[in-house]
């Protein structure tokens, strides 16, 4: 293990993360995150998912309670966490989620599974490696043919302010001072920038969060940032490509401009173009995405003919916000609230939320045939419901799941 590698094993260990508090999944659904790609080999009994740098393991657990048919591994190089997670999965009768500890420096401990982890995820890892084209290459390297990876790295644009505070409280710290005055001084000067660096921006309220969090954004002892040009320069020397980001709205040149000129010259750029005029113009402190081997497949666009043989699931990400007699209304990750307005949009979706397993086009729209909903009815709102996200199409390569 390299000095780097110590040094933020003790930091994690002293400041074990994630802080405890809300559970957030919406990374962690295995079948979702693989549908985003063309998988055409056939499905194994039990997907297999690694989570390369889990912590406190706190959202790995609820993912496992969630699919109990995907078979988890976390890993991490911070002990005390750990063994925190492990007595917890103990403790819970988790018997589809495993821990070992282990450095993504280091291939040969990483725990190998037969044909590679069909989903690996690493949230905020690989910027606090030494060597992250070193330890991103070893991922790719226990990646299955047709497999994905979920990743989240820093974005040097949308951390500014972040760094200029790290910059001028490393000016303000003393040699070999102890860290619970590092900590004090720290807050003193984070609440100074409340009102100057941080004010109006995404780093508002870091005075007051946790602990474990502030020492996670102010007080860290090894973490390099990405913008797209770096980005794309990683991925593609791990043999990787960028395949779409967790959330695509907040990168969409539709609903971020209003101003019509402005919207024109940015879609006449290329991707990647955009995303950096994108990155400059709005703060993206994390770069969330998903990525594939490089000769992985696009999934293809879903067509008005392909619906009726097509499978659909509800989005694990959509969230049920409030159901009267008149209706319901659903959220999806950070998106204005969708309310169906239409019988058909309404029956669709009721259907998608109660349903256990996937469901066909033709036999959606047989269900929904009582209901005064003709099947280019039925065809039509569940194409505009994938293109909204609201559904997805999970691969049939992928055995059915019961949950």
């Amino acid at each position: 293990m390299d000095k780097v590698t110590s040094k933020v094993r003790a930091f994690y260990e002293t400041y074990p993360y994630p802080p405890g508090g809300a559970v957030d999944c919406d990374g962690y659904h295995a079948r979702l995150l693989l549908s985003y790609i063309e998988r055409t080999e056939n499905g194994r009994e039990n997907l297999q998912v690694l989570e390369a740098g889990c912590g406190r393991a706190v959202n790995l657990q609820a993912a496992a309670r969630l699919q109990p048919d995907v078979e988890f591994t976390g890993i991490d190089i911070n002990r005390v966490a750990i063994r925190e997670a492990q007595q917890a999965v103990l403790s819970r009768g988790l018997s589809n989620l495993k821990f070992a500890e282990a450095d993504l420096l280091d291939p040969s401990s990483i725990p190998p599974v037969e044909g590679g982890y069909d989903l690996i995820l690493s949230y905020g890892v690989i910027h606090h490696l030494s060597d992250p084209l070193k330890g991103l290459s070893h991922l790719q390297a226990n990646l299955s043919a047709q497999g994905v990876i979920a990743l989240m790295v820093d974005g040097s644009f949308g951390r500014q302010p972040l760094d200029r505070y790290r910059d001028i409280l490393s000016t303000l710290e003393r040699d070999g001072e102890i860290a619970s005055s590092r900590m004090a001084t720290a807050r003193a000067l984070a609440r100074v920038a409340e009102h100057t660096l941080f004010k109006g921006n995404c780093w508002q309220g870091t005075a007051e969060v946790d602990e474990v969090e502030f020492a996670d954004r102010c007080l860290h002892v090894h973490e390099c940032n990405y913008d797209m040009d770096s980005l794309k320069q990683l991925l593609d020397a791990a043999g990787l490509r960028f395949v779409r980001w967790l959330e695509p709205a907040d990168w969409s040149v539709n609903r971020l401009l209003e101003e019509p000129s402005l919207k024109q010259l940015l879609s006449q750029q290329d991707e990647f173009q955009r995303y950096r005029l994108i990155e400059r113009l709005f703060y993206r402190p994390k770069l969330t995405f998903v990525a594939a081997r490089q000769a992985a497949d696009s999934r293809h666009e879903l067509s008005m003919a392909d619906i009726a043989q097509t499978s659909f699931r509800l989005n694990p990400q959509v969230k049920l916000m409030s159901k009267e007699s008149g209706g319901a209304s659903y959220q999806l990750r950070q998106q204005a609230l969708f309310e169906p307005e239409t019988l058909c949009e309404q029956q669709v979706m009721a259907l998608a939320e109660l349903s256990s397993s996937q469901l066909s086009g033709s036999q959606i729209a047989n269900r929904l045939a009582e209901s005064d909903c003709s099947h280019d009815a039925v065809f039509s709102v569940l194409y505009e419901l994938e293109a909204r996200e609201l559904i997805y199409r999970p691969n049939t390569a992928f055995s059915e799941v019961t949950q």
